[in-house]
């Protein structure tokens, strides 16, 4: 069984990535819901493939994908009933972090203010999240539609999902700005590997003497030839370990930067979602359901690498 067919198997059957592959589902069905084009190429579809000699009318097929977009989304609910306890224990640990006596700083360079308010940011995005997922959790009986189940009525079920809409857009907002402030951090303190050191060790060429006998340079004249091409074959050797040293550098760089820079575009593509639903921002559903398509594409990047790395793990 080849790599990439165990790593979609494990990625479907983690809870993570199968909640990532529900969510991709539901954008399409909004996408096709929601724009003209995708549409009539669904009704027609679904025309040459009925044997009925009625063809599928509109708003039937409008409907259908609607409860389906309803289903879908509630079926992604069950995978974050419990996330809060998650993000409310993350939040915790970074601020037992912060608030710990922090190392002498005596004769270490000041580093900028936007360093110490990058944990901050996380705190508060990871808090945030916590406040949203609980409020969303609140109103899950709700969302089951059992008669007699619900807790809340349907105004203050309407409020809670307000609420807790408007802490998943200060959760977003705040970890789209800890992920840039940490691309810069990435970029301006990760260690960079010397490229100079080591290049005058011992056995370099012309450190010998002013005072050496003239037997003495006679000898170092017959070997200096074996010397220096010794010489040369261990500048060589380091010259080839400091650029294999920068290359791993480039590349470690490089992948944590792409990471963040997913996880920040998807936070802010992903404000588009609560925004609708607070008010604050003003788009039509089918640009919410693009934004959702394109962010769970995003946010399934590290899902499929962690999948994989696992895969080549248990090989």
């Amino acid at each position: 069984m080849s790599t990439r067919l165990e790593t979609f198997i494990r990625f479907t059957t983690d809870s993570v990535g199968l909640e990532r592959t529900i969510r991709l589902f539901q954008a399409l069905v909004q996408i096709l819901s929601s724009f003209a084009l995708p549409f009539d190429l669904l009704l027609y579809t679904l025309t040459l493939s009925t044997s009925s000699p009625v063809p599928p009318s509109a708003s039937a097929t409008r409907l259908i994908l609607a409860t389906l977009n309803q289903r879908l989304g509630l079926a992604r609910r069950f995978f974050r009933l419990f996330r809060s306890l998650e993000a409310f224990h993350a939040a915790q640990k970074i601020y037992a972090r912060i608030s710990s006596p922090a190392p002498s700083s005596a004769g270490q360079k000041r580093r900028p203010t936007w360093v110490h308010l990058e944990p901050w940011l996380d705190l508060l995005s990871r808090t945030f999240m916590g406040m949203y997922l609980l409020l969303e959790a609140s109103t899950f009986p709700h969302a089951l539609q059992v008669p007699g189940l619900a807790p809340w009525s349907a105004e203050r079920e309407r409020q809670l999902t307000i609420e807790g809409q408007r802490f998943w857009l200060f959760a977003l907002v705040s970890g789209a700005l800890y992920q840039a402030l940490e691309i810069l951090n990435v970029l301006a303190h990760t260690p960079v590997p010397a490229t100079g050191a080591g290049f005058g060790g011992n056995g370099a060429a012309g450190n010998g003497s002013e005072t050496e006998s003239k037997e003495e340079a006679a000898v170092a004249d017959a070997d200096a030839n074996n010397d220096l091409r010794k010489e040369q074959q261990r500048l060589r050797a380091i010259v080839g370990a400091r650029k294999e040293q920068r290359r791993q550098w480039r590349r470690e760089v490089a992948a944590k930067t792409s990471k963040l820079a997913r996880g920040a575009m998807a936070n802010a593509l992903d404000t588009v979602l609560p925004g609708t639903v607070v008010g604050w921002i003003k788009v039509e559903p089918g640009t919410v359901a693009v934004a959702m398509l394109v962010t769970t594409i995003l946010t399934s990047v590290d899902v499929w690498e962690r999948c994989e790395r696992e895969v080549l793990a248990s090989k």
